[in-house]
């Protein structure tokens, strides 16, 4: 039985050996201007990376007389959305607050709704995001500064 072992580690130590060698070597004649070469593949994988640039903050203004009864107050930014592959993006917003006092605006991404995908492969556009505010009743909402916070998301598709 000891024999047995031995000689079967013994052959699985060729075998190791001689696939090691054959895995990694290339070898002929460089007699006569011969040449030896191996060839080798180089990869790598990027990561899926997206960024926005250029949202700043942004006023509702008003063409109705300001602070009149169903004045519409309305605004936007322009920012880009940089990727290196499909991406979702998905805005949120909040109330516009003065104290006790809240107006609920209408936000929008591009004039279409909240969330965009974006196509296969990269993307480098511009793209808006736009608020709107239509007062109610003289009394429905006092006067001063009103504000909220907005969220652009992207996220992986």
């Amino acid at each position: 039985m000891k024999n047995s072992i031995k000689t079967l580690v013994a052959v699985f130590s060729f075998f190791m050996i001689a696939a090691h060698g054959m895995a990694f070597a290339a070898g002929g004649s460089l007699a006569n201007q011969g040449t030896v070469s191996d060839t080798a593949t180089v990869s790598m994988n990027i990561g899926l990376f997206a960024a926005i640039q250029g949202l700043d903050n942004f006023s509702l203004s008003t063409t109705d007389a300001d602070g009149s009864e169903n004045a519409v107050y309305s605004g936007s930014d322009a920012f880009t959305v940089k990727s290196n592959g499909s991406i979702r993006v998905t805005l949120t917003g909040a109330d516009l607050v003065n104290g006790l006092n809240v107006i609920t605006p209408i936000y929008s991404l591009d004039s279409s709704g909240l969330t965009f995908d974006t196509g296969v492969g990269v993307h480098n556009s511009g793209h808006t995001v736009s608020a709107s505010a239509t007062l109610g009743d003289i009394s429905d909402q006092e006067a001063g500064a009103y504000s909220g916070e907005i969220t652009i998301t992207v996220s992986a598709l």
